[in-house]
C-alpha cells in the first residue's frame, strides 16, 4: 500500500498477518518516481531513461540506481517477480 502524506511516499507492504510487518518505506523523490512508473507498468530501462531525463543525470548512472533500487524492493519483499 502506498501513501502521500505531507510530500513523503510512504510504502507499507501488506502481508497476511500485522505481525509480519517489519518495515515501512519513506522514498525519496526519485524512489517515489521509480514506484509510480512501477505502477504504471513500466520497464527498468524506460524508467530508468526517464530519470535520466528528469533528473539530469548520466543514462547509466540512472540505469544503476534503478537496478539497485529495485533489487532493494526485491529483497525486502516489497515487489515480486522479475524486475530488473
Amino acid at each position: 500500500m502506498t501513501r502521500k502524506i505531507a510530500g513523503e511516499t510512504i510504502v507499507v507492504p501488506i502481508r497476511a498477518q500485522a505481525a509480519e510487518l517489519d518495515y515501512v518505506y519513506v522514498l525519496n523523490e526519485v524512489g517515489a518516481t521509480i514506484w509510480s512508473q512501477l505502477d504504471e507498468g513500466l520497464a527498468p530501462a524506460e524508467i530508468a531513461a526517464a530519470i535520466a531525463n528528469d533528473f539530469e543525470v548520466a543514462p547509466e548512472v540512472a540505469r544503476q540506481d534503478v537496478d539497485r533500487f529495485l533489487r532493494a524492493l526485491l529483497g525486502a519483499g516489497v515487489v515480486e517477480g522479475q524486475v530488473a
